[in-house]
Formats: structure tokens, C-alpha cells, sequence
């Protein structure tokens, strides 16, 4: 799904906005820290949260990835989002998330998080839109 130079912008540690419908159908955004895999994006958030509660009661999401220099140059993804309450998982995945942004501070990042369980947010696209400036990755 992705080509080279969006699979390159996604390897970038930049921030996710992530877009969930509330169950009025106004727009909720996030800021979030993001690992792809694959063809999916993965982000983690703690089971209580707004986002996970929205993906619960309507899984279509949309997700802006800009480049952590040039907010110019992003992807737009829009697709639904699978939710894995997987505690153990989720934190896994976080300390993999986390080392992309912090480094060698990831565990002890994770480690300081509070008890309260984490979810595991997987996001499928269904359509990818590329603003990249030629040359820009």
C-alpha cells in the first residue's frame, strides 16, 4: 500500500493526528507518537481514552503523518481502526513506539506510565493521499 517515499516519512519519528468521529459525529484529534508496520499504523492508548471510546462505536479514522521538519510534506490516511486489549501487548508495542522518539529513555518511559491498561490501536487505510515535495525524503 505504501510506496518508498511514504514508507520513508512513516519511518520518520513525526506525530500522527489521528481523527476519530464522536457519537455526536464531530471530529476528535489527537496527537500521537505512531510505529508502521506493514500496511498498518500502530499507536497505543490508555483504555479510558476519548479515542478509544470513539473507534469502539465507529472504527473509521483518519490519520495526518507530517514530517517532523517540513509540516508541508505529510500523508493523509483514512481507514478504520481495530482496537486489541492486550495490556501486555500494547506495552510491548509501546516501548517499540517510544525508542523511536525517545531512545534509550523508552523503558523507562513505559515504565513510569501508570497501572491503568493500555490499548493497542491498529490502523488499516483504506486510501492513502501523498503531499510530498519531490525531493523532500
Amino acid at each position: 500500500m505504501f510506496d518508498a517515499a511514504q514508507r520513508a516519512l512513516l519511518e520518520l519519528p513525526g506525530f500522527a493526528t489521528l481523527a476519530t468521529l464522536a457519537r455526536d459525529g464531530s471530529p476528535h484529534l489527537t496527537v500521537m507518537w505512531h510505529r508502521c508496520v506493514g500496511d498498518t499504523l500502530r499507536m497505543i492508548a490508555p483504555a479510558s481514552a476519548t479515542k478509544v471510546r470513539n473507534i469502539s462505536a465507529n472504527s473509521r479514522v483518519s490519520t495526518i503523518i507530517a514530517h517532523p521538519s517540513n509540516g508541508y510534506d505529510y500523508l493523509e490516511l483514512r481507514g478504520h481502526a481495530e482496537l486489541l486489549r492486550d495490556d501486555a501487548a500494547a506495552r510491548a508495542e509501546l516501548r517499540l513506539i517510544a525508542a523511536r522518539y525517545v531512545g534509550d529513555q523508552a523503558d523507562a518511559f513505559v515504565d513510569r506510565l501508570s497501572a491503568a491498561p493500555r490499548v493497542l490501536i491498529v490502523i488499516h487505510p483504506q486510501r492513502v493521499r501523498a503531499h510530498l515535495r519531490e525531493g523532500s525524503l
